[in-house]
């Protein structure tokens, strides 16, 4: 996506806003409860040392007595039911965690509909957001500068951990990691993945028929240019498994210390995905990784963002809310929650 349809998208969306409204023991993790409400709340966390806002979103089930409520962070986007300012049920047991990272020009509500699944599977959810690589504030160096999506997930999980009332909810030996677009790659770098800018730049350089990430990264490369090349390990081993829907930048990574991850990792990919081509993301990841599998699916990037209103999502959102014909998103996003609730099941 160029800055100038993120400027397209975002005054679009302020006018329809004007327009329509922004209306000790690991407990069971899969209960699945049907009359589970969902809820969150935000923590509004600041990286002093980066000086860095990673405002982050903390999903759970509700407290007895909360009623469910319709939430909708952007109009041209179907609502979730999702309680926000809610507090959480009192639990005798601690749960496992998930950290979800978005992708860029996403936010910390756009998978809702799988974080709110995963509440009622039992878990907790973590969303921060990736300041530079979000809706809203899209920034060409910070999609150079992945790096600081990893340290992004680890700010966030040391200040939740570090909170009393949190931790003693969390199961610290069962966190989990989900990630879309350039939140696969963040999950990559969790895992030990050591990432060259310099490296994937030349791969860019060098790719027949570039991918859209590709084309913006040497259209903007000298805007793009990081300080530094971020060349080291973030590893994170508090993560024991990941699931990776439509990953990406993958040709910067060092190949030894792709070899060298252990955890279990599933690779979601989008066939023919045009934003991040799966020959140098998905596909090389799950070819390197030995702890990888891979799922090919002949959906789009954004086929795993939010579900969206039918003509104001299209016209408001443009390539975000286009799918291949014949792909039903929605019925695309339950077969999704399957396979990642059967993957933690089994890996967490």
């Amino acid at each position: 996506m160029t800055a100038v349809f993120a400027s397209l998208l975002t005054a679009t969306v302020s006018a329809l806003s004007l327009a329509v409204g922004l209306s000790a023991t690991s407990a069971p993790a899969h209960a699945n409860t049907a009359n589970t409400v969902v809820g969150s709340t935000t923590l509004n966390l600041t990286d002093a040392t980066r000086q860095r806002q990673v405002v982050t979103e903390m999903w759970f089930e509700a407290a007895p007595g909360t009623k469910a409520e319709s939430f909708t962070p952007l109009p041209p986007l179907q609502s979730i039911t999702l309680t926000t300012g809610a507090r959480p049920a009192a639990s005798a047991t601690r749960k496992p965690l998930i950290v979800l990272s978005h992708g860029n020009w996403a936010t910390r509500y756009a998978y809702g509909w799988l974080a709110t699944e995963l509440v009622k599977a039992g878990y907790l959810v973590l969303t921060p957001t990736h300041p530079g690589t979000t809706f809203g504030d899209l920034r060409p160096e910070y999609r150079a500068r992945l790096w600081e999506r990893s340290q992004d997930v680890t700010f966030a999980l040391n200040q939740v951990l570090a909170d009393p009332a949190w931790k003693a909810q969390i199961d610290e030996t069962r966190i989990g990691f989900v990630g879309h677009s350039f939140g696969g790659w963040t999950g990559v770098s969790l895992a030990g993945g050591v990432y060259s800018y310099t490296k994937q730049l030349q791969a860019c350089q060098a790719q027949a028929d570039k991918d859209q990430y590709c084309t913006g990264l040497i259209r903007d490369f000298e805007a793009a240019r990081p300080v530094a090349d971020g060349t080291k390990s973030f590893k994170d081993e508090r993560f024991k498994a990941f699931y990776l829907m439509a990953a990406g930048v993958a040709a910067g990574f060092d190949e030894t210390s792709l070899k060298g991850i252990t955890q279990p990792m599933v690779f979601d990919t989008a066939k023919g995905d045009p934003v991040l081509a799966p020959e140098i993301g998905a596909n090389l990841f799950a070819r390197l990784i030995p702890s990888a599998t891979e799922t090919v699916r002949g959906v789009g990037h954004f086929t795993y963002g939010p579900v969206c209103k039918p003509v104001i999502g299209r016209i408001a959102a443009g390539q975000v809310c286009e799918d291949p014909n014949g792909v039903d998103r929605a019925a695309f996003h339950e077969e999704v929650v399957r396979d990642a609730l059967r993957f933690f099941k089994a890996k967490l």
